[in-house]
């Protein structure tokens, strides 16, 4: 697909919650250039790169992101876009959604066989390209019943091939789906007691596991993967082991989980049973400050990719210097 984009500027608000809490968003434009190597930075910080625009390695609020088996990060904004990047942020290539009038996608995965899946939020439906943004399949229309989805939110693939998707805004549920695309079952929704979501923004498929950043309960839920609900941790607050609304979920090669926080600016350190190991970020613009990151990615060396959505650029950090607060 070409790579020509007309204008298309970020907006200054966007809603946290379907219930209607809102964080305005004010001031998100950065100078800065594609690529900067923090000098002087905090401990761990390795590289940051990006910056506000709509020029190739540029970024108009950047709110999702997948690595590929081949290390690469995908990122969409809110120019429904999708940009591809090298492990060192050098940029590989991109293309856009085929629709966003109505509003932009908010998450994508990467599975083993280097297809991109895109929540398409505001169009009700999953679509799958290959890795150089070739459309295969779509699924998905826009209702409450099976199959149907109400502001699908983000994807994760299993081993097997089985596609999970979660959505918000009045079905507030996990659907999973088989390779093939038919729907099979959901789980989370409104009557499902204590396992009940509220808006699903992030899903991490980690072995037998599904891990949901369930953002407007502040709190990391963990389901099997035929739905069944085994626990989750996290209240709201600011304190350690507390969380608000945490968007962005993902796993280090140790096992322990890292959470972004967009509510709080910073990423969360959690062992596998809930037990936090400690904080990285604080509200800001500088290398090593955050204004509300949206999502976090970690590859197989300990590489954290971080979001930061609000000043329109990526931080890359490495696990094992980090400064844990």
């Amino acid at each position: 697909m070409a790579w020509e984009l007309e204008a298309d500027y970020a907006r200054a608000a966007m809603r946290a919650c379907a219930a209607g809490s809102a964080f305005i968003l004010a001031g998100l434009v950065l100078a800065g250039g594609c690529d900067q190597r923090p000098a002087d930075g905090p401990a761990g910080v390795l590289r940051v790169f990006g910056g506000t625009g709509l020029g190739p390695g540029e970024f108009s609020y950047p709110r999702a992101a997948a690595l590929g088996p081949d290390g690469r990060l995908y990122v969409i904004d809110k120019a429904a876009r999708v940009q591809v990047f090298d492990a060192d942020g050098a940029f590989v290539r991109a293309w856009r959604m085929p629709a966003w009038d109505a509003g932009k996608p908010t998450g994508l995965t990467v599975d083993a066989r280097s297809r991109v899946f895109v929540a398409d939020t505001h169009y009700f439906r999953v679509i799958v390209y290959d890795s150089e943004g070739r459309e295969s399949a779509r699924f998905g229309s826009q209702g409450e019943g099976p199959g149907q989805f109400i502001l699908p939110t983000d994807v994760a693939v299993d081993a097997e091939g089985c596609i999970f998707v979660a959505e918000y805004s009045g079905n507030d549920r996990i659907s999973k789906f088989p390779p093939t695309f038919e729907y099979m079952f959901s789980f989370g929704g409104r009557d499902s007691g204590t396992a009940r979501l509220q808006r699903p923004q992030s899903l991490l498929v980690d072995g037998d596991v599904l891990w949901v950043a369930d953002a407007c309960n502040h709190r990391i839920c963990r389901f099997g993967l035929d739905g069944t609900f085994r626990g989750a941790f996290g209240r709201s607050g600011s304190a350690r082991g507390e969380l608000r609304f945490p968007y962005g979920i993902d796993r280090l090669p140790d096992g322990t989980l890292i959470v972004a926080e967009f509510g709080n600016n910073r990423i969360q350190r959690f062992d596998r049973e809930g037990r936090s190991l400690g904080t990285w970020g604080a509200a800001g613009r500088g290398p090593g400050q955050l204004a509300y990151p949206w999502a976090v990615q970690a590859d197989d060396a300990g590489r954290i990719f971080v979001i930061d959505s609000g000043n329109n650029r990526v931080q890359v950090l490495d696990s094992a210097r980090v400064d844990w607060q």
